[in-house]
């Protein structure tokens, strides 16, 4: 690595307003007064308060509903879950009691519910349905699900996980490739009462792809919209899809799924990128055969980017230094496939606002089917972040110290409920990685510092070639604007 050039690159980490984004029409608490104007309730402000109702999206089984393509058999699980009260300990929660509750809409059918805090809520997606995960009260604090999908047979062999999201205005999806035979879902979830516009934009390597079919993009209520890459701008072998929401906020994935010939090499989901920004981090890249860095400059202007990979050790050069110049408006990549195997985040930093993603390949066999997985930068963990896992699941945590040292506690809940607690203090611009295997939900509390976290799942039977996946951690919610209104005097 070339230090110089590494110093001469502006890192403007985003900053976070508040804890967690928050969905406006069911999230934000709202207080009313109602009585003569006084100076001291127009000065009123917004405060903090602790988060009442949370609502997270999961996609549903991504390969259904596009008319004309085939879906895709497989096994489909949402699993949801708030923290235990240890985990939480010292954050204000919403009350005593709450509910979590897990449904399939549009139709409503109910997937599971609880309402103990702890508990693991856990359900079948079928159709072209998305997964709705509400937590009220005590259980809306800290809640987090996840999705996983297992095909075990055939060409679409392949492990997808992704962690559900809440809902957002804008969305930057990092995933997909070219080829005839590799095809990209993306799948936009609305979970609100009323229908949300989408325009729909592609970035490649020659900059924004022209589209017919890209705005006014309609999401119905509490259901979702699929689209495909390549019927949206043809083929690309290195898209970047950017999604505006217009009358509400919606989530969504890219589905990258690829037959390399005739030979499977799997399949993923691409969550949401950190939003764009001079300094992107992208931890749980699991490096294990072909791998690239995807970066995309959603500005004008040409950018200067260097990246660099994190150990446990500190930091270390990529190929090439991992600098490169990307102009405005598009993408490149960074081939990672002579990076030794190993566990790493990567760190990219660029003096024009960038976006993110890694693709990790497994191919275990000179021929035969692999499997691959996505990761994209995140935000870090303010308070708290996790998932619950799928039953038997061999899964590895990773945690990411960037700015300076930081300490974090990993909670590791097994099948029984008992909660096994490991603090970690992290070095600067290092990682630190747990073995979370058999375990049944992850949560990372941070003490100091900036963190951020990540997941490897391997979801593949005993004896099995790998099946896996990558799932970057969002940070969960925790508190909640509050804002006082006042009757205007008329």
């Amino acid at each position: 690595m070339r230090p110089a050039v590494w110093g001469l690159v502006r890192a403007g980490a985003a900053v976070v307003a508040g804890v967690g984004l928050t969905y406006a029409a069911v999230q934000v608490p709202w207080t009313t007064s109602v009585g003569p104007d006084t100076p001291t309730s127009a000065a009123a402000t917004a405060t903090l308060a602790p988060v009442a109702t949370t609502v997270l999206s999961c996609p549903g089984p991504e390969s259904e509903g596009l008319n004309g393509v085939p879906a895709v058999a497989g096994t489909t699980t949402a699993l949801a879950a708030s923290p235990p009260a240890q985990v939480l300990q010292g954050v204000d929660v919403a009350g005593s009691t709450g509910t979590l509750t897990a449904t399939a809409n549009p139709a409503g059918t109910p997937v599971g519910t609880s309402d103990v805090r702890g508990a693991l809520v856990q359900g079948s997606l079928t159709g072209a349905s998305v997964g709705q995960v509400v937590g009220t009260g005590a259980l809306a604090g800290g809640l987090a699900a996840l999705q996983s999908t297992v095909v075990t047979e055939g060409d679409d062999r392949a492990a997808i996980a992704t962690a559900c999201q809440a809902p957002r205005a804008e969305l930057w999806l990092v995933g997909g490739g070219g080829g005839s035979t590799r095809r990209e879902r993306v799948v936009l979830a609305n979970p609100g009462a009323n229908t949300v516009t989408a325009d729909v934009t592609v970035l490649g390597s020659s900059g924004t792809l022209p589209s017919a079919n890209g705005r006014n993009v309609a999401v119905p209520p509490r259901g979702r919209t699929s689209l495909l890459v390549d019927a949206l701008v043809g083929p690309e072998t290195t898209p970047v899809v950017h999604v505006v929401a217009s009358g509400g906020v919606l989530t969504g994935v890219l589905e990258d799924s690829w037959i390399d010939g005739a030979v499977g090499r799997g399949a993923d989901d691409a969550s949401p990128a950190a939003a764009p920004s001079n300094e992107q981090v992208l931890p749980a890249v699991y490096l294990n055969g072909p791998a690239r860095l995807r970066v995309a400059v959603p500005g004008t202007e040409e950018t200067v980017v260097q990246a660099r990979a994190l150990t446990k050790d500190g930091p270390v050069a990529l190929p090439g230094d991992g600098v490169v110049r990307v102009p405005g408006g598009t993408v490149r990549e960074v081939d990672l496939s002579t990076m030794p195997a190993g566990a790493y985040a990567i760190q990219v930093r660029a003096d024009h606002p960038v976006v993110a993603g890694v693709m990790s390949e497994r191919r275990p066999k000179a021929t035969g089917q692999s499997d691959f997985g996505w990761t994209t930068s995140t935000e870090p963990v303010t308070v708290v972040a996790g998932a619950p896992l799928p039953a038997g699941a061999t899964a590895s945590a990773m945690l990411v110290a960037t700015g300076g040292t930081a300490s974090a506690t990993i909670y590791v809940v097994g099948e029984s409920g008992a909660v096994d607690v490991r603090p970690f203090s992290i070095a600067a611009d290092s990682v630190a990685t747990l073995d979370v295997s058999r375990a049944r939900q992850v949560w990372i509390r941070t003490t100091e510092g900036t963190v951020r976290a990540g997941l490897s799942l391997s979801l593949a039977p005993a004896g099995a070639d790998p099946l896996f996946a990558l799932v970057p951690l969002p940070p969960a919610q925790v508190s909640a604007t509050q804002v006082p209104v006042h009757q205007i005097p008329g």
